[in-house]
């Protein structure tokens, strides 16, 4: 079965045509290409594809069946701002050895001061073949002698063993591409149906081949596709992108045709649920875990079980290697103590059933990966496997592959997702919704000011659910995401005396306790405090007044600062912020502000919430003019007078 990786598979061609098209033979180029001064349809742009082909062949195999894909890219480099697009990185699922790429070639093209046209190769020794994770493979290269107006072209064979299922096919890149294709070669006796995500249509033609076993040979094709620009807070970039997944099936034309989207979902997920992956997987005995079982079964409490279960599986297993839809022998994952999100979690499930919790695998695509469409029923628009756990009135939804996730909240990478649930009694698709603020932080100043003017004071700060988890990385130290941390430590006048933090158990926030000094800044006698002073500095969002896309938050969330200072003769309070209240047509985003000052003491008391998660690109206006506002707000400052 085929492990769903984004891959991006190469080849070399030599002559093709379509929509009346002729691309030349790798290594030769029409010196137009390298005299052109910019992309005739987005002419800012730095570099473009000239043009992006690719053509998988389907070879049915009684033994090994493979799909073997060939691809070839040529792109105009436009200025200096293009080089980054001559570094190639390729990564793909290499377990078992079942994926290799061969016939690596690349080469660069440009003219010298007299008009000739000169070529650099890319030697095979330039070519690195890493190990990006234990099972995932990582083809990286970069070209030489980069020049503004240079053409660069690359091509190269990737072959995937033990699978009979097509990768998507992403037509859009982050630079425009002047013509991309992609050709499906497959047995006359087989089908398949396709799907277009982005775009209306996608032109096509289909031609049939007469040599040995008769096969048929479909290209799908676009001209002039613009590029790709990501805007903030959208689902994913595959959830935006223009790009077509397929269904295949390669020795029956009438399932595709008999039976409704529903039944084929059914249909398949019963035969997953029989396969070996799956079923003999849930009752094998994994040497090593016998204890654990036999702990888990004194507990009566189904929460209590959950929670060490969980915790046992990724005290074994910290790290995942990789996303992956169907697992592969997981006694090799618990010896090994490496897996795939697949593998640890079918590990999990295995010691559930065995712990007597009802439990069931559950299919997912993450939010890199791109929503579902329900109506084509493959399997390859999945990309992990979690763990849906049931037991009267709990509900846990659970993906032991996230270090730092929580057990009792859904993982953030599937929120808003639709899901496939393989209940043998009740297979079916559900909406993972959570409506708490799973993101959450507070944050409590407690100063004092000096006569001189400088604040002694700390700060504890409470990370919460998605905000604890995001602000640890996999060594448990900060994650290097300004989403996540609070604190800015390089700000002007401040002198950090100490960074204290008391990492809970789970449901439990994290605590940074920081104990610091800060030079507040002055002119004259006047001394100018911001309540935002220890924040990690974030712009704001939405500053275009158009959008194309929608905007997903990923969660609720909820943010709250707190300030109390104690300010000593001499010095007044000139000017506080005013109590203000600003809220959304439909209060799905409030912000509060609540100031008071005598004349001792000054409290600061801020919130942010966002009760909707999700907000149509229709609705952009709105969104557009509250975070304007609220970012002039947060920009007031407090101020104090010095009397001489």
């Amino acid at each position: 079965m085929k492990k769903n990786l984004f891959l991006f598979p190469a080849f070399q061609l030599t002559v093709i045509a379509f929509s009346q098209k002729i691309l030349p033979e790798f290594g030769q180029i029409d010196k137009a290409d390298l005299l052109l001064k910019s992309c005739s349809f987005e002419p800012d742009a730095d570099g473009m594809e000239i043009f992006d082909v690719q053509e998988s062949e389907y070879e049915p195999s009684a033994f090994v069946e493979k799909i073997r894909t060939e691809r070839r890219v040529r792109i105009k480099i436009f200025n200096e701002k293009g080089y980054p697009y001559g570094s190639v990185r390729i990564p793909y699922y290499n377990n078992k050895k079942n994926t290799t790429i061969s016939d690596l070639k690349g080469i660069v093209y440009t003219l010298d001061g007299q008009g000739n046209t000169l070529t650099y190769k890319v030697e095979e020794a330039d070519f690195f073949k890493d190990k990006a994770m234990e099972k995932i493979g990582l083809l990286s290269f970069t070209f030489p002698n980069l020049q503004p107006g240079c053409v660069i072209e690359y091509s190269y064979t990737l072959t995937e063993k033990n699978t009979s299922q097509f990768d998507t096919w992403v037509v859009q890149a982050e630079i425009p591409t002047a013509y991309v294709s992609n050709a499906l070669i497959i047995p006359a006796f087989s089908n398949f149906k396709e799907v277009v995500f982005g775009a209306d249509s996608i032109s096509k033609r289909t031609e049939l081949i007469k040599k040995g076993l008769d096969k048929n040979k479909t290209t799908f094709y676009r001209e002039n596709v613009p590029a790709f620009k990501p805007e903030p807070y959208m689902s994913s970039r595959r959830d935006n992108m223009i790009r077509m997944s397929y269904l295949f099936f390669p020795n029956s034309n009438a399932m595709v045709d008999s039976y409704s989207p529903s039944s084929l979902w059914r249909i398949v997920a019963n035969m997953m649920l029989k396969s070996t992956f799956f079923d003999e997987q849930f009752r094998k005995i994994i040497h090593g875990t016998e204890k654990i079982v036999d702990t888990a079964l004194t507990m009566f409490n189904t929460d209590d079980k959950v929670r060490y279960l969980v915790r046992a599986v990724k005290t074994r297993i910290p790290e995942s290697q990789g996303q992956s839809s169907f697992p592969d022998d997981i006694s090799d994952t618990w010896k090994s103590r490496s897996g795939s999100t697949a593998e640890i979690n079918m590990v999990l499930m295995n010691l559930f059933k065995r712990s007597n919790v009802n439990c069931y695998p559950v299919l997912v695509s993450t939010r890199d990966n791109g929503k579902i469409n329900l109506d084509f029923p493959s399997f390859g628009q999945f990309n992990a496997m979690d763990v849906l756990v049931v037991d009267n009135d709990l509900t846990y939804f659970i993906d032991a592959s996230l270090r730092f996730q929580p057990y009792n909240i859904p993982p953030l990478n599937v929120l808003n997702r639709q899901v496939f649930i393989l209940n043998p009694d009740n297979i079916h698709w559900a909406l993972i919704k959570d409506d708490r603020p799973l993101l959450k932080q507070t944050a409590s100043i407690f100063g004092v000011l000096t006569k001189e003017g400088k604040m002694e004071a700390s700060v504890s700060v409470s990370y919460y659910d998605y905000a604890k988890s995001l602000f640890l990385d996999s060594s448990g130290k900060d994650a290097d995401n300004n989403e996540s941390r609070f604190m800015n430590k390089k700000i002007p006048g401040l002198k950090i005396l100490s960074d204290n933090r008391e990492n809970n158990a789970d449901g439990d926030p994290l605590i940074q306790t920081i104990e610091f000094d800060y030079e507040t800044q002055q002119s004259d006698e006047f001394y100018f405090i911001s309540p935002q002073l220890l924040a990690v500095k974030k712009t704001n969002p939405f500053v275009l007044d158009k959008r194309n896309t929608d905007i997903d938050f990923g969660c609720n969330q909820e943010t709250q600062l707190n300030m109390h200072l104690e300010i000593p003769e001499p010095f007044t309070v000139e000017h506080l912020p005013p109590n203000m209240v600003v809220r959304s047509p439909d209060s799905s985003l409030i912000f509060t502000r609540i100031t008071y000052a005598d004349r001792s003491n000054i409290s600061f008391s801020q919130s942010m919430e966002i009760k909707r998660s999700v907000f149509d690109k229709k609705e952009y206006a709105g969104v557009y003019e509250f975070f304007n506002r609220i970012q002039s707000l947060m920009a007031e400052e407090i101020i104090l007078k010095k009397k001489k």
